[in-house]
């Protein structure tokens, strides 16, 4: 069986496992972990916020019988944020406990590089880490915008990664787009099913995990999934600072992004294609760079 074909039983894992299990969860299990709405909200309907399991009991085994070699205390660290994630979705779980745990998956995923780095690269990343665990659950805030960044931007660090011989990655990268366009199919809006904590925050310790690798290999430089993911983080990060320095209570939730201020003025469809727009324009200039051999 050649490289290609010894992923194939992986991607029919993640697929027909995530379809399955969404559809479970959105018949007999519809009342568990339901996301009420509130003034925040974009919803006006409860919804489950449990596509994350179902996301991820399709990707935890579809990971596990694939070539991939991950190390171990990286997959500690993803097991460790999944559960207290989990739990989270089911019943709220304290600030308190879910930023040292996030901490701790993204000091178990450094642990876990191949090669050692200068010193003062560990607490950038660490810092870097925590930071995208968590703004990917701060935009999980309307229906196909996580999906679609998931879809849009782990497909331009796979074709980067085919494009530089990286079959491992290629791979990897693909379950995680496969898994994304199951979830869109039911979080298209208007979703019927949430991403929920557990989906979120594993997805952001995904790109970490994703986009170190690539580094350390040599597919691509550091610059590559910066770009690919700005849509994001510079939502998220902009967002944060401007609500800090105009002493907001920066820490709760709120409607403040520019996608949710987007969405009450225009729409959540038509923001959500404006988006999608943005996701690929980055992703495009980012394969022109590796292209070029710039990044």
């Amino acid at each position: 069986m050649d490289s290609w074909g010894q992923w194939l039983p992986p991607l029919m894992v993640v697929a027909l496992v995530g379809y399955g299990v969404m559809t479970l969860l959105l018949s007999n299990m519809r009342e568990l972990a339901l996301d009420l709405p509130n003034h925040r909200s974009m919803h006006e309907t409860p919804v489950p916020r449990t596509g994350g399991w179902a996301l991820m009991a399709g990707l935890v085994p579809a990971v596990l019988i694939s070539p991939a070699q991950l190390p171990l205390t990286a997959i500690l660290g993803f097991a460790l944020l999944l559960v207290v994630s989990a739990i989270d979705d089911l019943r709220h779980v304290s600030a308190r406990i879910r930023f040292p745990v996030h901490m701790a998956a993204a000091a178990l995923l450094l642990a876990g590089l191949p090669e050692g780095l200068a010193w003062w690269w560990y607490p950038l990343l660490l810092v870097g880490g925590i930071w995208m665990i968590n703004l990917y659950n701060f935009m999980d805030g309307m229906d196909g915008l996580a999906g679609s960044m998931t879809a849009i931007g782990f497909s331009a660090l796979g074709l980067i990664s085919a494009w530089r011989g990286d079959g491992e990655l290629t791979g990897l990268c693909a379950l995680v787009v496969v898994g994304a366009l199951v979830f869109l199919r039911f979080n298209w809006p208007s979703a019927s099913i949430f991403l929920g904590d557990a989906g979120s925050t594993v997805l952001g310790l995904t790109v970490v995990a994703v986009s170190l690798m690539g580094w350390q290999r040599g597919a691509f430089g550091l610059v590559v999934p910066v770009l690919v993911f700005a849509p994001f983080w510079l939502d998220a990060t902009v967002t944060l600072l401007r609500r800090v320095l105009t002493g907001q209570r920066w820490w709760e939730a709120h409607r403040d992004h520019f996608y949710q201020r987007s969405a009450m003025r225009i729409g959540v469809k038509k923001t959500l294609y404006w988006q999608q727009g943005g996701m690929l324009v980055m992703s495009i200039l980012a394969c022109v760079l590796v292209g070029l051999d710039l990044a």
